[in-house]
């Protein structure tokens, strides 16, 4: 929410302020709209503790989301892998699905002849498959096509080897 009102209102990044300067500007938000989100869960007639209430940046808060997340580490139930991430080009960082802005746009759909290698044939006898696809150009980094196993169309080229049609 932050890094979206410096880029709109001011053009910048988090980079552009460094991480304390950055951490002072949520703070300086948190201030001018933690009372506007509190009154507005009142009117919705949230039934919390008010007296507990918290913000993601307090201290004791912050501190033990630190070391929740370095105890899951050691405990190998954190680690990095290849994950599809929702990643904002503009701010350069990742965000969650809930701040993605879908936006539906015109565009073609592609049909694609992959050739069988090794002389396969499809169940009705095509020596090729057709895959459809919205990106084109990602057909350079082709390394597989995947089939339903319970298509009895392809169930028996699993495993066969496609060629890159180019």
């Amino acid at each position: 929410v932050v890094e979206r009102k410096i880029a709109a209102e001011e053009g910048k990044t988090r980079h552009d302020y460094g991480r304390d300067a950055f951490i002072d500007k949520i703070w300086q938000w948190k201030a001018e709209s933690g009372g506007t989100i509190t009154r507005q869960m009142r009117r919705l007639g949230n039934s919390v503790d008010w007296e507990r209430e918290r913000f993601t940046m307090d201290e004791g808060l912050s501190n033990a989301v630190k070391e929740v997340f370095v105890r899951l580490y050691k405990e190998d139930l954190i680690y990095r892998g290849k994950r599809l991430v929702n990643w904002d080009p503009k701010l350069r960082t990742a965000i969650s699905d809930l701040e993605v802005e879908n936006r539906e746009s015109k565009g073609s759909m592609w049909h694609i002849r992959y050739p069988l290698a090794d002389g396969a044939k499809t169940a009705d006898g095509k020596d090729y498959l057709v895959v459809a696809t919205t990106r084109p150009e990602t057909l350079l980094g082709d390394t597989g096509v995947a089939v339903n196993p319970e298509d009895t169309r392809y169930k028996d080229l699993i495993g066969k080897s496609v060629v890159l049609p180019l």
